[in-house]
């Protein structure tokens, strides 16, 4: 049987309602924090409205491996959301803007972002930016299914928080390498995300030919680029680190993919559009990424309100 299980606010010195993290955005990731954090703290999930946060409130299942557990979490909207003192956002890069205010709202000790993406310019200074593998999707029936618990990287001065993730069974770590793991998450998300989203074709599809040709050439185009933004790793390693990853997720469809096929926006600007800048400035031309880059925008727009099939 499924259990059930709530958490209830503690007070801070305010004497206003705070809790200990506050997880902003209830998307597939956003779900799995929130659940797993309440088992060990007190936890506010902020929904974009309130008729979500009421929803929410009525519960949702998370599948793990251990099996399945029915989640009721103490759900808000942006305007009646409490105090926290971390706040993390999880949103999808369209929603960044409005998510990271309230980000910087809500927390008083410190605020981060796990997006996937280069999304820096588009969060309040007071939010920073980590860095997490941690992987999780919708399934048919509404469910979300964890589908790796990953690591989570966080900025120096977030190591309270740190502890509290790894305590939930969510492996993380401030870390002061924290610009070169995000730079290899970028290098990762460069080539899966784009690429499965216009084959239309899970991970493992790339590890065929003659896919496997294109990401090589895609690595060697964009290692110079990241390179200069002080990626310290050589062509070959970077090809063995994407390899590697999709390896591991073969059976897996990228976020970008879902999207496509929902008919959803993508993160392709936050993911090759900052590359494609970034070698704008190096006077570098990235052929095959910006190819991509107009592609996933096409599928966008044809498949807009009109899911793909797969």
């Amino acid at each position: 049987m499924p259990t059930r299980w709530t958490r209830k606010s503690w007070r801070g010195s305010t004497g206003k309602s705070e809790y200990e993290v506050a997880i902003i955005g209830p998307g597939a990731l956003g779900r799995v924090f929130a659940a797993r954090l309440g088992r060990v703290a007190e936890v506010a999930l902020v929904a974009r409205s309130e008729e979500r946060a009421a929803a929410l409130r009525a519960g949702y299942r998370l599948r793990e491996a251990g099996g399945e557990v029915h989640v009721f979490p103490n759900a808000y909207g942006p305007e009646s959301a409490p105090r926290a003192r971390w706040a993390v956002v999880l949103v999808k890069t369209p929603d960044t803007v409005e998510a990271g205010r309230t980000a910087a709202r809500l927390a008083t000790a410190g605020a981060v972002s796990l997006q996937n993406g280069w999304v820096d310019d588009l969060l309040p200074p007071t939010v920073r930016q980590g860095a997490s593998t941690v992987a999780a999707k919708f399934e048919e029936d509404g469910a979300v299914r964890l589908v790796s618990e990953g690591n989570t990287w966080l900025p120096p001065g977030f190591e309270e928080l740190a502890r509290t993730l790894s305590a939930a069974g969510l492996p993380a770590e401030a870390s002061s390498e924290l610009a070169a793991v995000r730079l290899r998450k970028l290098a990762v998300n460069l080539v899966i995300n784009p690429l499965t989203a216009v084959l239309n074709r899970p991970t493992g599809a790339l590890l065929e030919p003659p896919a496997w040709e294109l990401v090589g050439e895609l690595v060697r185009e964009m290692a110079p680029v990241l390179q200069a933004r002080g990626l310290a790793v050589g062509e070959e390693e970077l090809l063995e680190l994407v390899g590697g990853v999709i390896r591991a997720t073969a059976a897996n469809t990228s976020s970008m993919l879902a999207d496509v096929r929902a008919g959803r926006r993508t993160e392709i600007e936050e993911i090759t559009g900052v590359l494609l800048r970034w070698g704008s400035e190096l006077g570098l031309e990235l052929p095959r990424h910006r190819a991509l880059y107009h592609l996933v925008r096409a599928l966008e727009k044809v498949d807009r309100g009109q899911p793909l099939q797969q």
